[in-house]
């Protein structure tokens, strides 16, 4: 197992698999609501758009040459794998009920429970600038979480309790794929894994709840959505693993904020869905945890007479 909670590469690769994997999962939230708005099944939408994911992936990774010792992945890959497809499942179910807007902002909370999971395992070390970038980030997806709130009608209470669950899900996917991460094990290769198994995982419930997968094949809107969100998927989830090798839980979890910030500016025009209130104190806040997450620089902050952790960077 690799320790991967504090950052491996330098800012600036890490700050574009930040940018990449943060506008990707506003991209994927912006199009399952477009989905829903078509009335097909949102499950198989889902088990599809993992299943070919994973296997352009699996071709990317083979090209590669990391599918090397692939069996010793799948205890991982399923694990992820369910952890990974559990909060996409109840995104697409939720989604038409609580606005792409709303669930994007459940994507900012992840951040602060993951850096409470780390430091509960023991996983993140005492670092107060770290420390105040996850409460600027947690910060600014609070005020356009509750702004949010505000827009949702009484009647899809109970979507967004259940669309409230996910950033819990996320937090703990963040900490069981660093904690678990298989010894010399490559990014794509994982993604390609832990997409495949999410699909299988997820067909089973999607005939449960939805019968026949057909009305995918019989929309072209739908079928043209689907390969876009295909396409975005294989981006998204490079740069997703790519930056949890070279980032750590932590530093993934700063995703969430950004991809709650680009969502809720897109759902604007594309769906009519107002701003919150106090959007600009939130991107605000968003960009200076994502800033002071990133900074390689000393920062002379003076909490106490005691000296810094040994272990801090």
């Amino acid at each position: 197992m690799r320790n991967l909670t504090q950052p491996q590469g330098g800012a600036g690769l890490t700050l574009l698999c930040l940018s990449i994997a943060g506008v990707s999962l506003a991209v994927v939230v912006l199009i399952s609501k477009a989905v829903a708005q078509q009335g097909v099944p949102m499950l198989w939408f889902l088990t599809v758009v993992l299943a070919l994911s994973g296997l352009v992936q699996l071709a990317i990774a083979a090209r590669l040459g990391q599918m090397r010792g692939w069996r010793r992945m799948m205890p991982y890959s399923v694990g992820a794998g369910a952890i990974g497809a559990l909060p996409s499942a109840l995104g697409y179910l939720s989604v038409a009920h609580v606005g792409a807007g709303y669930m994007s902002m459940t994507f900012a909370f992840p951040i602060l429970l993951t850096w409470v999971f780390a430091r509960l395992l023991g996983m993140e070390g005492r670092d107060p600038r770290r420390l105040l970038a996850v409460l600027l980030g947690l910060g600014g997806g609070v005020i356009l979480a509750l702004g949010k709130l505000g827009s949702v009608s009484g009647a899809a209470t109970g979507w967004v309790l259940l669309a409230s669950a996910i950033p819990v899900i996320i937090a703990a996917g963040n900490i069981f794929r660093t904690r678990y991460w298989p010894d010399g094990a490559q990014p794509v290769a994982l993604a390609a894994l832990l997409l495949l198994t999410g699909a299988v995982l997820t067909a089973p419930f999607a005939l449960a709840i939805e019968g026949s997968p057909a009305p995918l094949l019989a929309n072209d809107t739908v079928r043209v959505l689907l390969l876009v969100d295909v396409a975005v998927f294989v981006v998204q989830y490079i740069a997703y693993f790519n930056l949890q090798r070279i980032g750590g839980p932590v530093t993934l979890s700063l995703m969430g904020p950004v991809a709650a910030v680009v969502g809720a500016i897109a759902a604007m025009p594309l769906f009519g869905e107002a701003l919150p209130h106090g959007f600009a104190l939130a991107g605000a806040l968003v960009a200076a945890g994502v800033v002071l997450m990133l900074w390689r620089g000393r920062l002379r902050l003076t909490l106490s007479a005691a000296p810094p952790a040994s272990n801090c960077r």
